[in-house]
């Protein structure tokens, strides 16, 4: 339920305050790192580790991303992340409540390429940008994304990108999960260091993960704003308006391509309104008067791929 009249009033002023300094920006670009040859899904290469027995509880993942790979995504330095995400070929599920951070670290790293690494060690330096003490994992399977939103957007700096998970569902009744997280994975050298056990590892591998995993990485999806203007039109032919909105969300598409699911969701990442193809057309409203006041995003999914854009609920 939506804030009082007087501090929603408060909350629209701060803020108009903060979109008239650029810090939320109406138009975003989503891109994918898939580098490497397609392997099958399999559960060790993580985000999450949860395998058919349901067994292991805890589970720590490190992720290199060099600077070519991100220059090949379109990432430009000063580039801001404001959503990461993974693709799960399975579609099972977790109620939770699970523990879930996600870290990222500009880094000089060029390779991951020793047999282990300290988790200390790794993390050191690195920004935690997603925490959620009540995680659940929803049943989304390929080929789409689950994706996170980072309350706090990190900016790549160039170089180098480290992005490391840590989860623990040692809370959870069993089961834990409905069963195996089986990750969508491509073959990438020396970009993976992961461990999963009856406790949060200290020590991680670059090899094993309780069946071999050398060498496999999870294909991964950002949401990014780049510091140039260069793909302010990309998205130009969907339009949402008003924003900021206090009572509907209006939404016109005129790409040429069908709407296959409009989804929007709030800073944590919650799904607070999703509809699909059969109830999607041309033109869409959206009820946001229960909605609390603050920053969404839209995804929306066309014939011509994935436009993600933020909007301010009053």
């Amino acid at each position: 339920m939506k804030t009082p009249l007087q501090s929603r009033g408060l909350a629209a002023s701060l803020l108009l305050a903060v979109l008239s300094t650029g810090a939320f920006q109406a138009n975003a670009q989503v891109v994918q790192i898939n580098t490497g040859a397609a392997n099958t899904p399999l559960y060790a290469v993580g985000p999450i580790y949860m395998s058919s027995t349901l067994f292991y509880r805890y589970s720590r993942f490190a992720y290199l991303y060099t600077q070519s790979e991100m220059a090949a995504a379109g990432i430009l330095p000063g580039a801001v992340i404001s959503t990461v995400g993974w693709m799960k070929n399975t579609a099972s599920s977790a109620g939770g409540p699970a523990v879930f951070s996600i870290y990222m670290k500009n880094s000089s790293v060029s390779a991951y390429s020793d047999a282990t690494a300290d988790w200390a060690s790794l993390s050191s330096g690195a920004t935690q940008v997603y925490n959620d003490p009540a995680q659940s994992i929803p049943a989304t399977a390929s080929p789409s994304y689950i994706d996170f939103t980072l309350p706090d957007p990190f900016i790549y700096s160039g170089g180098s990108l480290e992005i490391l998970t840590e989860w623990d569902i040692s809370a959870a009744v069993a089961p834990i999960a409905t069963g195996a997280f089986e990750w969508v994975n491509t073959t990438v050298v020396d970009r993976i260091y992961a461990s999963g056990g009856s406790s949060l590892p200290a020590s991680l591998s670059s090899t094993m993960n309780n069946t071999n995993m050398d060498d496999r990485r999870p294909v991964i999806q950002f949401t990014i704003e780049n510091p140039t203007g260069i793909n302010e039109n990309q998205d130009a032919t969907v339009s949402i308006w008003p924003n900021p909105a206090e009572r509907f969300l209006n939404i016109r598409n005129e790409s040429g391509s069908p709407v296959e699911s409009i989804v929007m969701t709030d800073a944590l990442g919650k799904i607070v309104h999703e509809k699909r193809k059969s109830e999607a057309g041309r033109d869409y409203r959206i009820d946001v008067e229960n909605l609390d006041a603050g920053p969404y995003m839209i995804g929306i999914e066309t014939g011509a791929g994935r436009i993600v854009k933020r909007v301010i609920i009053m």
